[in-house]
């Protein structure tokens, strides 16, 4: 028998099925968890979408001046609906830090993958409610209750402005296929300017009723605390 007989006659014994190892691991869309909660959010940020339009001047505002954050807390009506409208896009947040990975703790391997998104959800919920207790026991003395509302909730006029940005940035990277290591650091450079940004208008408001070493030490207290309590929990856990 020939050499090329051999080879006509050969049987080839190979797995019809891949190899478990080599199967696609489910991707984040995959789980019908995080497209609930993607449909979820859709709908609240559509629902929500007039609200967002009459508050873009005054967000643009808490830009522009100081004094913008303390203008906005003075109409009880549109305060109130900042702070509903930072409740809807924290969900979104939430969302993209979760799919890119922006903040993962060592502990997350150890969550399901379809309840990443919702432990996400509960790891901000858990943040704001720090940040709120620093509040209410580093309450500064010095600073009236309109412009300490306005130091309160400062933090929603930024990531109501995040946000948008996030999505579209997150558009950029799905469009280009950028890898997640670029993805990941994008995202995270537009958190921590958002953040600073904020940081400055708070230090401004206290920085008008307070003296300089008690600006640092209340923006430690009330701001950088809670931060240090978020960065241990995902460096150390």
């Amino acid at each position: 028998m020939t050499g090329e007989e051999v080879f006509r006659s050969g049987t080839l014994e190979m797995s019809t099925q891949p190899w478990d190892g080599l199967a696609q691991a489910p991707v984040w869309t995959d789980f019908a968890t995080n497209r609930i909660l993607c449909l979820v959010a859709i709908v609240l940020m559509v629902a929500n979408l007039l609200d967002y339009f009459r508050l873009v001047p005054s967000l643009l505002f808490c830009f522009d001046r100081s004094r913008g954050a303390e203008t906005l807390e003075h109409s009880l009506g549109l305060a109130r609906v900042r702070n509903l409208s930072g409740i809807v896009y924290g969900l979104p947040f939430c969302l993209i830090l979760d799919r890119f990975g922006v903040v993962r703790p060592d502990f997350w391997d150890r969550i399901p993958a379809a309840w990443q998104a919702l432990a996400m959800i509960g790891l901000m919920g858990a943040f704001m409610f720090v940040r709120d207790l620093c509040y209410l026991v580093f309450r500064p003395r010095r600073v009236p209750g309109e412009s300490y509302a306005a130091l309160r909730h400062n933090v929603f006029n930024y990531l109501l402005v995040l946000v948008p940005l996030l999505l579209v940035t997150v558009a950029v990277i799905t469009v280009f296929h950028l890898p997640q290591q670029l993805a990941v650091c994008l995202l995270a450079g537009e958190i921590a300017l958002a953040w600073l940004f904020g940081l400055t208008r708070s230090a401004q408001i206290l920085r008008n009723r307070c003296s300089g070493l008690s600006t640092f030490l209340y923006l430690c207290a009330l701001e950088f605390l809670p931060a240090a309590i978020l960065v241990a929990v995902v460096l150390i856990f």
